[in-house]
Protein backbone atom coordinates (compact mmCIF):
# COMPACT_ATOMS: atom_id res chain seq x y z
CA UNK A 1 0.00 0.00 0.00
CA UNK A 2 2.83 2.40 0.87
CA UNK A 3 4.39 1.84 -2.55
CA UNK A 4 1.08 2.74 -4.20
CA UNK A 5 0.78 5.96 -2.22
CA UNK A 6 4.34 6.95 -3.05
CA UNK A 7 3.74 6.24 -6.74
CA UNK A 8 0.73 8.57 -6.76
CA UNK A 9 2.63 11.29 -4.92
CA UNK A 10 5.64 11.00 -7.22
CA UNK A 11 3.41 11.69 -10.23
CA UNK A 12 2.00 14.92 -8.76
CA UNK A 13 3.75 18.00 -10.26
CA UNK A 14 3.77 20.00 -7.02
CA UNK A 15 5.17 17.03 -5.09
CA UNK A 16 7.92 16.56 -7.68
CA UNK A 17 8.84 20.24 -7.40
CA UNK A 18 9.00 20.18 -3.60
CA UNK A 19 10.99 16.97 -3.41
CA UNK A 20 13.27 18.14 -6.20
CA UNK A 21 14.55 20.89 -3.93
CA UNK A 22 14.60 18.90 -0.69
CA UNK A 23 16.18 15.69 -2.01
CA UNK A 24 18.88 17.43 -4.09
CA UNK A 25 20.67 14.58 -5.92
CA UNK A 26 19.05 11.81 -3.83
CA UNK A 27 16.43 10.98 -6.44
CA UNK A 28 15.98 9.29 -9.81
CA UNK A 29 17.07 10.52 -13.25
CA UNK A 30 16.29 9.72 -16.85
CA UNK A 31 19.94 9.05 -17.74
CA UNK A 32 23.49 9.01 -16.45
CA UNK A 33 24.08 12.29 -18.23
CA UNK A 34 21.25 13.98 -16.33
CA UNK A 35 22.44 12.45 -13.05
CA UNK A 36 25.98 13.68 -13.70
CA UNK A 37 24.81 17.23 -14.41
CA UNK A 38 22.93 17.32 -11.13
CA UNK A 39 25.79 15.76 -9.14
CA UNK A 40 28.23 18.38 -10.49
CA UNK A 41 26.14 21.13 -8.92
CA UNK A 42 27.14 19.80 -5.52
CA UNK A 43 30.51 18.07 -5.98
CA UNK A 44 32.31 18.12 -9.32
CA UNK A 45 34.53 15.11 -8.61
CA UNK A 46 33.56 11.57 -9.60
CA UNK A 47 35.51 8.33 -9.86
CA UNK A 48 38.66 10.27 -10.70
CA UNK A 49 38.77 11.65 -7.13
CA UNK A 50 41.92 10.59 -5.26
CA UNK A 51 39.79 9.16 -2.45
CA UNK A 52 38.57 6.46 -4.84
CA UNK A 53 42.14 5.20 -5.19
CA UNK A 54 42.78 5.48 -1.44
CA UNK A 55 39.65 3.49 -0.62
CA UNK A 56 40.56 0.71 -3.02
CA UNK A 57 44.17 0.66 -1.86
CA UNK A 58 42.86 -0.03 1.64
CA UNK A 59 40.54 -2.72 0.27
CA UNK A 60 43.52 -4.47 -1.32
CA UNK A 61 44.68 -5.42 2.17
CA UNK A 62 41.68 -7.55 3.09
CA UNK A 63 38.78 -9.57 1.79
CA UNK A 64 35.13 -9.19 2.68
CA UNK A 65 32.33 -11.63 3.49
CA UNK A 66 31.01 -11.42 -0.06
CA UNK A 67 34.36 -12.56 -1.47
CA UNK A 68 33.94 -16.08 -0.06
CA UNK A 69 31.29 -17.15 -2.62
CA UNK A 70 33.76 -16.04 -5.32
CA UNK A 71 36.46 -18.24 -3.78
CA UNK A 72 34.02 -21.15 -3.59
CA UNK A 73 33.06 -21.05 -7.27
CA UNK A 74 36.57 -20.20 -8.43
CA UNK A 75 37.89 -23.35 -6.74
CA UNK A 76 35.39 -25.47 -8.69
CA UNK A 77 36.16 -24.06 -12.12
CA UNK A 78 38.02 -26.51 -14.31
CA UNK A 79 40.56 -25.62 -15.43
CA UNK A 80 41.32 -23.00 -12.79
CA UNK A 81 41.21 -19.50 -14.33
CA UNK A 82 44.62 -18.20 -15.32
CA UNK A 83 43.33 -15.33 -17.50
CA UNK A 84 41.06 -13.00 -15.55
CA UNK A 85 39.38 -9.87 -16.91
CA UNK A 86 38.57 -7.54 -14.02
CA UNK A 87 35.88 -5.15 -15.25
CA UNK A 88 35.99 -1.87 -13.36
CA UNK A 89 38.86 -3.38 -11.38
CA UNK A 90 40.22 -0.06 -10.13
CA UNK A 91 43.88 -0.32 -9.05
CA UNK A 92 43.82 -4.11 -8.86
CA UNK A 93 42.66 -4.35 -5.25
CA UNK A 94 40.96 -7.70 -5.85
CA UNK A 95 44.13 -9.18 -7.32
CA UNK A 96 46.19 -8.12 -4.31
CA UNK A 97 43.55 -9.19 -1.77
CA UNK A 98 42.87 -12.55 -3.45
CA UNK A 99 46.57 -13.23 -3.99
CA UNK A 100 47.04 -13.43 -0.23
CA UNK A 101 44.67 -16.41 -0.12
CA UNK A 102 44.92 -18.08 -3.52
CA UNK A 103 48.65 -17.71 -4.33
CA UNK A 104 48.32 -17.03 -8.03
CA UNK A 105 50.93 -18.67 -10.29
CA UNK A 106 53.56 -16.70 -12.13
CA UNK A 107 51.68 -17.33 -15.37
CA UNK A 108 48.53 -15.60 -14.12
CA UNK A 109 47.31 -12.76 -16.35
CA UNK A 110 44.99 -10.31 -14.59
CA UNK A 111 43.63 -7.69 -17.00
CA UNK A 112 41.93 -4.58 -15.64
CA UNK A 113 39.62 -2.19 -17.47
CA UNK A 114 38.86 1.15 -15.80
CA UNK A 115 38.98 4.87 -16.46
CA UNK A 116 42.36 6.47 -17.39
CA UNK A 117 43.18 8.16 -14.02
CA UNK A 118 42.51 4.92 -12.16
CA UNK A 119 44.57 2.89 -14.64
CA UNK A 120 47.48 5.28 -14.25
CA UNK A 121 47.36 5.06 -10.47
CA UNK A 122 47.07 1.28 -10.63
CA UNK A 123 50.09 1.00 -12.93
CA UNK A 124 52.19 3.06 -10.51
CA UNK A 125 51.21 0.75 -7.67
CA UNK A 126 51.98 -2.34 -9.76
CA UNK A 127 55.38 -0.91 -10.70
CA UNK A 128 56.11 -0.12 -7.06
CA UNK A 129 55.22 -3.70 -6.06
CA UNK A 130 57.12 -5.14 -9.02
CA UNK A 131 53.93 -6.90 -10.08
CA UNK A 132 53.99 -7.94 -13.74
CA UNK A 133 50.90 -10.15 -13.76
CA UNK A 134 48.53 -7.16 -13.88
CA UNK A 135 47.78 -5.46 -17.20
CA UNK A 136 45.69 -2.29 -17.54
CA UNK A 137 43.74 -1.85 -20.78
CA UNK A 138 41.50 0.81 -22.32
CA UNK A 139 38.79 -1.42 -23.83
CA UNK A 140 36.79 -4.57 -23.15
CA UNK A 141 38.22 -6.43 -26.15
CA UNK A 142 40.67 -8.55 -24.09
CA UNK A 143 37.69 -9.95 -22.17
CA UNK A 144 37.04 -12.24 -25.15
CA UNK A 145 40.25 -14.09 -24.37
CA UNK A 146 39.72 -14.69 -20.65
CA UNK A 147 38.70 -17.70 -18.55
CA UNK A 148 36.78 -15.58 -16.05
CA UNK A 149 35.22 -12.15 -16.24
CA UNK A 150 34.99 -10.67 -12.78
CA UNK A 151 32.79 -7.62 -12.21
CA UNK A 152 32.86 -6.75 -8.54
CA UNK A 153 31.27 -3.58 -7.21
CA UNK A 154 31.21 -1.91 -10.61
CA UNK A 155 28.18 -2.89 -12.71
CA UNK A 156 25.93 -0.19 -11.26
CA UNK A 157 28.35 2.38 -12.69
CA UNK A 158 27.55 1.22 -16.22
CA UNK A 159 24.33 2.46 -17.77
CA UNK A 160 24.36 -0.54 -20.13
CA UNK A 161 23.53 -3.93 -18.63
CA UNK A 162 26.25 -6.55 -18.58
CA UNK A 163 24.79 -8.63 -21.41
CA UNK A 164 24.99 -5.59 -23.71
CA UNK A 165 28.63 -4.97 -22.77
CA UNK A 166 29.48 -8.62 -23.43
CA UNK A 167 27.41 -8.76 -26.61
CA UNK A 168 29.99 -6.67 -28.47
CA UNK A 169 32.73 -9.26 -27.91
CA UNK A 170 33.69 -11.76 -30.66
CA UNK A 171 33.79 -14.51 -28.02
CA UNK A 172 32.13 -14.77 -24.61
CA UNK A 173 34.08 -15.59 -21.44
CA UNK A 174 33.22 -19.07 -20.19
CA UNK A 175 32.67 -17.89 -16.60
CA UNK A 176 31.24 -14.61 -15.32
CA UNK A 177 31.00 -13.53 -11.70
CA UNK A 178 29.11 -10.34 -10.94
CA UNK A 179 29.58 -9.51 -7.27
CA UNK A 180 28.57 -6.67 -4.96
CA UNK A 181 25.88 -5.48 -7.37
CA UNK A 182 22.81 -3.47 -6.27
CA UNK A 183 19.66 -4.99 -7.78
CA UNK A 184 15.97 -4.85 -6.88
CA UNK A 185 12.69 -6.48 -7.74
CA UNK A 186 11.32 -3.12 -8.93
CA UNK A 187 11.96 -1.16 -12.13
CA UNK A 188 15.56 -0.25 -12.87
CA UNK A 189 16.42 3.32 -11.88
CA UNK A 190 19.29 5.78 -12.33
CA UNK A 191 20.37 7.73 -9.28
CA UNK A 192 23.48 9.30 -7.71
CA UNK A 193 25.64 7.45 -5.22
CA UNK A 194 27.08 9.54 -2.42
CA UNK A 195 30.67 8.56 -1.60
CA UNK A 196 31.10 11.51 0.79
CA UNK A 197 33.88 13.32 -1.06
CA UNK A 198 32.67 12.46 -4.56
CA UNK A 199 29.38 11.69 -6.31
CA UNK A 200 28.81 9.25 -9.15
CA UNK A 201 25.81 8.32 -11.32
CA UNK A 202 24.74 4.73 -10.92
CA UNK A 203 21.95 2.36 -11.87
CA UNK A 204 20.07 -0.14 -9.76
CA UNK A 205 19.14 -2.87 -12.23
CA UNK A 206 16.05 -5.06 -12.02
CA UNK A 207 17.14 -8.51 -10.87
CA UNK A 208 15.01 -10.52 -13.33
CA UNK A 209 15.98 -8.34 -16.28
CA UNK A 210 19.66 -8.74 -15.40
CA UNK A 211 19.46 -12.54 -15.25
CA UNK A 212 17.28 -12.81 -18.38
CA UNK A 213 19.73 -10.61 -20.27
CA UNK A 214 22.61 -12.94 -19.42
CA UNK A 215 20.53 -16.01 -20.26
CA UNK A 216 19.62 -14.40 -23.57
CA UNK A 217 23.25 -14.45 -24.73
CA UNK A 218 23.77 -18.05 -23.68
CA UNK A 219 24.69 -18.03 -19.99
CA UNK A 220 23.25 -20.25 -17.27
CA UNK A 221 22.81 -18.85 -13.77
CA UNK A 222 24.69 -21.25 -11.51
CA UNK A 223 24.09 -19.47 -8.20
CA UNK A 224 23.38 -16.11 -6.62
CA UNK A 225 23.97 -14.82 -3.09
CA UNK A 226 23.13 -11.81 -0.92
CA UNK A 227 25.79 -9.24 -0.06
CA UNK A 228 24.75 -8.03 3.37
CA UNK A 229 27.54 -5.51 3.89
CA UNK A 230 26.18 -3.12 1.24
CA UNK A 231 22.88 -1.40 0.47
CA UNK A 232 21.68 1.45 -1.75
CA UNK A 233 18.50 3.26 -0.74
CA UNK A 234 16.77 5.88 -2.88
CA UNK A 235 14.23 8.06 -1.03
CA UNK A 236 10.64 7.63 -2.27
CA UNK A 237 11.61 4.57 -4.34
CA UNK A 238 11.64 1.67 -1.86
CA UNK A 239 10.52 -0.81 -4.53
CA UNK A 240 13.64 -0.06 -6.60
CA UNK A 241 16.09 0.36 -3.73
CA UNK A 242 18.64 -2.33 -3.03
CA UNK A 243 18.30 -3.47 0.58
CA UNK A 244 21.30 -5.70 0.10
CA UNK A 245 23.63 -6.02 -2.85
CA UNK A 246 23.87 -9.36 -4.67
CA UNK A 247 26.36 -11.67 -6.31
CA UNK A 248 25.84 -13.92 -9.36
CA UNK A 249 27.82 -16.69 -11.01
CA UNK A 250 27.08 -17.47 -14.67
CA UNK A 251 28.56 -20.18 -16.89
CA UNK A 252 28.32 -21.01 -20.57
CA UNK A 253 28.23 -24.75 -19.70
Amino acid sequence: MLHGVLKILRSAPIFRTLTGFSLAYRKTFRSFEEAQRTACRYIEAGHEHEDDVRIHAALSLRIRESDYPVFYHWARMSPSPSRVFDLGGNIGNLFYAYQNYMKFPEGMRWTIYDIPPIRAAGQLIANHRNESRILFVDSMEPAADCDLLLASGCLHYFEQPLHSLLGSLPKLPRNVIANRMPVSEGPGIVTVQDNKTYLVPCKIHNRSDFVKGMEGIGYRLVEFWPVHELALHVPLYPESSSRTYSGFYFSLD
